[in-house]
């Protein structure tokens, strides 16, 4: 075989990426993610941005840890990023989904992200289709940020933001908007001293009332007692799943623990700190 011959075959085993069918590049860029596509692909050639551009990408958005790493722009050092810079990414997200974004997931270390108020409001005004809000462990979030964004929410059925302090209020004003909700995560107080405070199921009684429809509920730092949650799992008939964490006024007596059992519900109780030490 001569040399041409080894040039001609090495030319037709080189496949040409840039020339994929613009339907097949969409299933792949959907597959890669929001932060590989703004990172590198989208830099590859023109015809890769314009693909990058199409809202139908921007569908379902899942930015974690790990792929942050990958953005150059957003990295400082290995450890600490830039928060103007990661919100940025998150806006513009939420820009090129040009009001086709259903799903928000954001799975990442606690201390990357800033307040997610401007984001909210983002997505507030432009995406009136979203389905799923998941903003991770953002301690910096706050209940009236989501009580205001969620009124444009009427779709949402997962809203997880576990280390945002809801109030009674809160959880009302949500259960209005969003009539469909299915899954639900909030925090009351993050490392307080339990033993300065009696039970109080407050919380517990506006789930109740407000949000029958849950099939996923996590609660943690609450001051809710056996009586408070019973009284969840005697109105929330569709519950599938609850975690509690830290919410050391549960017992777990005979009344609950029946409960428990006769509605088979998957359940876990978390402890992670002991506050009466």
């Amino acid at each position: 075989m001569d040399g041409h011959t080894n040039n001609f075959l090495l030319a037709k085993a080189v496949r040409d990426w840039a020339g994929l069918p613009w339907n097949i590049l969409l299933e792949i860029f959907i597959r890669v993610g929001a932060v590989c596509l703004f990172a590198s692909v989208q830099l590859v050639c023109r015809e890769w941005q314009r693909v990058a551009n199409e809202p139908r990408i921007w569908k379902r958005v899942c930015i974690n840890h790990t792929n942050l790493l990958l953005y150059k722009g957003l990295v400082r050092t290995k450890i600490h990023f830039g928060t103007s810079n990661v919100e940025m990414l998150e806006l513009a997200v939420v820009d090129r989904s040009k009001g086709r974004l259903e799903e928000f997931i954001c799975e990442s270390s606690i201390y990357l992200f800033p307040s997610p108020r401007r984001l909210l409001q983002r997505i507030a005004e432009r995406c009136f289709h979203l389905k799923v809000l998941n903003l991770g462990h953002r301690f910096s979030a706050d209940e009236r940020d989501f009580i205001e964004a969620c009124k444009y929410f009427p779709l949402l059925e997962v809203l997880d933001c576990v280390n945002t302090k809801f109030t009674e209020v809160g959880i009302e004003s949500i259960g209005r908007s969003c009539p469909n909700l299915k899954h639900f995560g909030f925090r009351n107080n993050l490392l307080i001293q339990y033993s300065q405070y009696k039970f109080n199921n407050s919380l517990a009684l506006a789930v109740t009332k407000h949000m029958r429809g849950l099939h996923i509920l996590k609660i943690g730092e609450d001051m809710m007692d056996d009586d408070g949650l019973l009284a969840i799992l005697n109105a929330c008939s569709h519950l599938q799943l609850l975690i509690v964490r830290n919410c050391f006024h549960l017992k777990f007596g005979k009344n609950l623990e029946n409960k428990l059992i006769e509605i088979k519900l998957k359940y876990y109780n978390v402890l992670d700190y002991d506050f009466d030490s």
